[in-house]
């Protein structure tokens, strides 16, 4: 590992830091955080598909809303979709039942 590796990794560890302790982020540090490029998310923005916030020609964002932004939309595990799948089909034959008793 060479020295210019080192400074390297030592220099995204303190952004990776400074990141961490931030709550208000700008453009740059949602890339950071979501893996987007910039590009990208002046679309999501364009598009109002991100959650975001404009003081003059400047954009902010809440690290809480673009968490809970990124997880969004939970898929649910095969265990999960089970348990629903046998509620769906046991109150559908409840249903059934009923239906037939009138």
């Amino acid at each position: 590992m060479t020295l210019e590796d080192i400074a390297e990794r030592l220099d995204r560890l303190e952004r990776m830091t400074a990141l961490a302790s931030k709550n208000v982020l700008d453009i740059n540090d949602v890339a950071g955080l979501t893996g987007y490029t910039v590009k990208y998310l002046r679309l999501l923005i364009s598009r109002r598909e991100i959650p975001h916030y404009r003081r003059g020609n400047r954009l902010y964002f809440s690290r809480d809303e673009i968490e809970g932004w990124m997880m969004g939309t939970r898929i649910p595990t095969k265990e999960e979709m089970n348990i629903v799948a046998v509620g769906y089909i046991n109150g559908n034959a409840e249903s059934r039942k009923t239906a037939t008793k009138n």
